[in-house]
């Protein structure tokens, strides 16, 4: 059991995308653990660990249908009133957005078609492994895909997403807009931590979700429960995606 799940962190160290096996085995030895700690009668032993693992999978199933819940039945009008759209980096390969990203791009593209009245705030910097900032790439994308450059609005100094809040906000109170009424588009997993930070800095954010391709997905729904857990205690962001 031990080398298994060591075996499980050292995957997890040296891949970015088993985050969601490690936390499925690590549950599956946790579970072992009680059933083992039950049938040798440890009752004092079986009744704190099961305590504690029951308090974690209450709030883990709780903050996952909260999640889905801003995603999906908390969605943003296209007919509102904001000041502009935002559309929040996820990573590149060098110059290029990844598969995250990319679907939100696709995502803010459809929307500023429709509601070709509104500028777009393109936000994130440059992280390892980016040759350019990902405001740049963003724009780029969306110049390429019929977007006015003269519509657009670069964030290029954020890293994570509480830095994506906090200077869109400067940016957009640079240029008048005080009300700072946007409409947020991330991935599905990442909306209602996105909204939450956003509101901490003083945006009035609605959400528009964009697809998590599907390769990643448990991967970063699992994740995002230890970021909500993180931004709940200390009002940030963690892990960002």
């Amino acid at each position: 059991m031990i080398l298994v799940l060591l075996g499980a962190i050292m995957a997890f160290l040296f891949s970015g995308v088993t985050f969601g096996l490690l936390f499925l085995l690590s549950n599956g030895l946790i579970i072992y653990g009680l059933v083992v700690l039950r049938s040798r009668k440890r009752s004092w032993s079986y009744r704190l660990i099961g305590g504690a693992y029951l308090i974690f999978a209450v709030t883990f199933a709780g903050v996952q249908v909260y999640i889905l819940k801003e995603a999906y039945n908390d969605t943003g009008n296209l007919s509102d009133d904001y000041d502009a759209v935002l559309i929040l980096g996820a990573g590149l390969k060098g110059e290029e957005p990844s598969k995250t990203l990319l679907s939100r791009l696709v995502t803010g593209e459809e929307i500023l078609k429709i509601r070709e009245d509104l500028p777009v705030l393109v936000s994130g910097g440059q992280g390892p492994g980016e040759s350019i900032t990902e405001a740049m790439a963003m724009g780029r994308h969306l110049v390429a895909h019929g977007i006015d450059e003269n519509r657009i609005i670069y964030e290029d100094a954020s890293t994570n997403t509480y830095e994506n809040m906090l200077y869109s906000r400067r940016i957009l109170e640079d240029r008048g807009l005080k009300e700072g009424k946007v409409l947020i588009v991330t991935n599905d997993f990442h909306l209602a931590r996105s909204k939450i930070l956003a509101r901490n800095v003083g945006l009035d954010p609605s959400g528009y979700a964009a697809p998590t391709p599907w390769f990643v997905r448990v991967n970063y729904y699992i994740r995002e429960y230890f970021a909500m857990v993180k931004t709940f205690m200390l009002g940030r962001g963690a892990l960002d995606g």
